[in-house]
């Protein structure tokens, strides 16, 4: 899966879990799932920007 695509997914469904209250503990948990897919997507733009010098 695309790393922007699984960033958006996962984004979507956080502030759906948010709006609806869900138990913080599952909040928390998609919270960090998101978190995982934005330093993968950190980490590949560190790498093209370090491979152009």
């Amino acid at each position: 899966m695309d790393v922007t695509l699984a960033i958006k997914k996962h984004r979507a469904k956080l502030e759906q879990m948010i709006l609806e209250n869900e138990d913080y503990n599952e909040i928390v948990k998609q919270s960090q799932k998101l978190d995982k897919y934005i330093n993968i997507a950190m980490q590949d733009i560190l790498a093209k920007a370090g491979s152009k010098d």
